[in-house]
This record gives structure tokens, C-alpha cells and sequence, in this order.
């Protein structure tokens, strides 16, 4: 089945694990969206992440306004009813990650944020925000390669915070040790769907995903590793990859890679990709 042309038709809920469910909409790939290859058909998955924790919900990114209804709506279903929520934003100046911060901040208890940039200085960005009635902002954490962020209800270790070897502006990605899924922000998006009847994840009974996908969009997403030395971003990712046990990748856009054989194939195209791209000097 093919996907119409709007982009507010389809939801994008899947679970990654029994405690991250990825929640967001369907992108239709019709050209608009330049971080997809050319020549690539279908819809790419936009997620954020709602993470279940021991100490309660945190919710990494918010997703762009065009899902606005739609992510609501998954919020409503899953998030837990009055639970004090952690929101974090892994790409603060762009609006796929933070673009339905304000909205949720004034529509559910957030009571911390993890962000690159005080609350106050970017969230509410939007006229709908203007009329609002709110208390004071939640409390706010600057993100920072090694921080380790918890929940509202303890200070257990939920996440730890990697700078993102893979960038064009600051960002964050993520390790969840409980469950051993990386979130990787908006890398490892190769992944796209074909029809509406593609699975939400990629698993090793249905991996198909090929070398020169990766490759294409790894050069249409970061066009800038045509003309670098990709040997320190190889050794970056070795550190993240080779010292932590990762069952499950999770970008924010495309469909997350779930199953420990899953995650060490699609590792092994990237550091190839980087490999064979590599410009030394």
C-alpha cells in the first residue's frame, strides 16, 4: 500500500523494548526531506522515545509541530495518568527535537528538562504559546558528553548522556544501560518504510537494509564526510559501540534497529561506510 501525500495521516507508535515505546508520525519521502537519499520511496518514521523508568516517565525529544495531534494523542494513551514527567531534548535548535516541547510542558507535569539551553530561552516559541497561562519553569540541566540523568522519582541512572560522534549541530545521544538500547538523535536513520505494511522495527527476520543505503544516507544526511578524515569518527564510534553492550538503536528518524545481531550489522556498514569515505591527509 502506498502512503498519501500529507503528512498528518499516519502515526508512528512501535515498542523498541517492553520499557521504550518510540511514538511520533510517518514523514511521506517526496522530496522535501533532505536528509533522505535520492531515488529512496516511502515514509521515514519521525519518533520521540517515552522511556519507562523505576523513578517514572522520561520522554526524549518532542517531535515536529506537524504531529503535534497525533503525538498528544500517543501521549494520552501511554503516558502514566499524573506521573511527574523528564523531558529530554538531544538537539535543542532543531525542530524535530524540540518542536512540541512548549506544548507538552504546558499540557503534562514536566518537572525537569535535560536541554542544551535554559527553558526560558527557546521553548515557547510559537504564537499558540503567547496566551498561556504558566507557573514557573520546571527545573533545567545543562547536557554535557558523560552526564548521567535520571528520573523524577529517584537518582538511579536512566540515561547517560554521549556527545554524538555523527553531528551538524550540537547534539546528544544516549545509552539506557537497563534495557541496552542506544539513542542515536539523527544518525542511524537508514531505515525507512516501504508501505504501510513495513514493521515499526527493523529486526533480523525482515533486515534487509544494504550497504550503499547506508552509505547514500549517511552522505545526504552528513554531506561533509566526503572531504574528512573519518578515522577519529570511526574511533568515536568504536568507544561508544565495542564498550557497551547495545541492544537496540533508536534514531529519531527511521526505524529503530532492535536485536543485539541487528545493532553489530548495521555498526559494522557504518564504520565500512566511514572507512571507504575516509579522506586523509
Amino acid at each position: 500500500m502506498s502512503f498519501p501525500s500529507t503528512y498528518e495521516s499516519h502515526g508512528a507508535v512501535t515498542s523498541v523494548t517492553d520499557r521504550v515505546r518510540a511514538l511520533g508520525g510517518l514523514m511521506p519521502i517526496d522530496g522535501s526531506l533532505s536528509w533522505i537519499a535520492d531515488g529512496v520511496t516511502g515514509a521515514a518514521p519521525l519518533h520521540c522515545y517515552l522511556i519507562e523508568t523505576g523513578g517514572g516517565p522520561i520522554l526524549l525529544d518532542s517531535g515536529a509541530p506537524v504531529h503535534e495531534a497525533l503525538l498528544l494523542d500517543q501521549l494520552d494513551e501511554y503516558l502514566p495518568e499524573a506521573e511527574e514527567l523528564v523531558l529530554v531534548l538531544s538537539r535543542i535548535v532543531e525542530f524535530d527535537s524540540f518542536g512540541n516541547a512548549g506544548t507538552i510542558m504546558d499540557r503534562y507535569p514536566v518537572v525537569h528538562v535535560y536541554s542544551q539551553f535554559p527553558v526560558g530561552q527557546w521553548v515557547y516559541y510559537r504564537h499558540v504559546h503567547d496566551e498561556v497561562e504558566r507557573e514557573a519553569p520546571p527545573s533545567w540541566t545543562s547536557l554535557e558528553g558523560g552526564l548521567e540523568l535520571s528520573a523524577a522519582g529517584d537518582n538511579n541512572v536512566a540515561l547517560e548522556a554521549i556527545d554524538a560522534p555523527l553531528r551538524l549541530l550540537a547534539t546528544w545521544w544516549f545509552y539506557e544501560p537497563s534495557t541496552r538500547v542506544l539513542f542515536t538523535s539523527d544518525s542511524f536513520g537508514h531505515a525507512v518504510m516501504t508501505d504501510l505494511s513495513s514493521p515499526g522495527c527493523v529486526t533480523e527476520e525482515d533486515d534487509d537494509t544494504t550497504l550503499e543505503a547506508v552509505r547514500e544516507h549517511l552522505l545526504a544526511k552528513f554531506d561533509w564526510v566526503r572531504v574528512a578524515d573519518t578515522a577519529p569518527l570511526q574511533e568515536q564510534l568504536r568507544a561508544i559501540f565495542e564498550t557497551r553492550p547495545i541492544e537496540a538503536i533508536a534514531p529519531s528518524y527511521g526505524r529503530p534497529l532492535v536485536g543485539a545481531s541487528v545493532v553489530q550489522r548495521h555498526y559494522e556498514m557504518m564504520q565500512s561506510t566511514l572507512e571507504e569515505l575516509s579522506v586523509t591527509t
